[in-house]
């Protein structure tokens, strides 16, 4: 799945440090690209910056972790620093993505959006298809949200019988904002969480998978639907 941090960065010395990148190095997550942040840190000083982490690794916890901290200068290399302890964030996230995948394994679920909307306004017509994996007994779609881009709506809750192997539930995918800032800044436009309860469980957290086709599909519909309510 991947996704972003915050890593807060202290300068302990007595001298200004540029700061030109920073990266995660977890045993627990997939390399992701550096996050590029050009900033002078003063002695004593300190920031809080954005850094990615690819997919989990399930067969791996994540520490010990690293920030890799790029230092502007000719002939500077990387830092390499521990991230200090207790830091449970990354504990959390993991257990979370490995929580996700496992559910995702027990009830795949298949995004089917329409092409384009009835109207150029309109929201577009989408089929949440939830099918049976390794899952036994009932399982109930007690939820689903979007993001800051996009809204969706369905008929919920909604239960596929222990009988069954497929439900089709009917939502709507929505223009949820359109004004410039948001299109620009928007950091995880396709990230749909999704709730979902298998026999007598609590209702557990994944999220709706959103294929390449799917994000041109919704990418084309938002500028097609923001230009039309303009």
């Amino acid at each position: 799945m991947g996704g972003r941090i915050h890593v807060r960065i202290a300068n302990t010395g007595g001298a200004p440090v540029t700061v030109a990148s920073v990266a995660l190095d977890s045993p627990g997550f997939e390399a992701a690209p550096e996050t590029g942040r050009v900033v002078e840190l003063g002695p004593g000083n300190r920031i809080d910056v954005e850094a990615e982490y690819g997919a989990v690794r399930c067969d791996t916890r994540p520490e010990p972790a690293y920030a890799v901290i790029g230092v502007a200068g000719q002939g500077a290399s990387p830092v390499r620093v521990p991230l200090a302890t207790p830091y449970d964030v990354l504990d959390r996230i993991h257990d979370g993505d490995c929580a996700a995948e496992e559910l995702a394994r027990a009830v795949p679920v298949t995004l089917i959006p329409a092409a384009t909307p009835p109207e150029p306004a309109a929201p577009l017509p989408a089929q949440l298809v939830v099918s049976r994996g390794t899952a036994s007994g009932d399982v109930r779609v007690d939820e689903i949200g979007g993001s800051v881009l996009y809204a969706l709506r369905g008929a919920l809750p909604a239960t596929m019988r222990a009988d069954e192997d497929r439900l089709s539930i009917d939502i709507t995918i929505d223009a949820a904002r359109c004004d410039p800032h948001a299109l620009a800044e928007a950091k995880k436009p396709f990230v749909f969480p999704l709730w979902i309860a298998v026999g007598s469980s609590a209702p557990e957290y994944s999220r709706i998978p959103v294929s390449e086709e799917n994000r041109r599909i919704l990418t084309n519909y938002l500028t097609t639907t923001c230009d039309a309510r303009r």
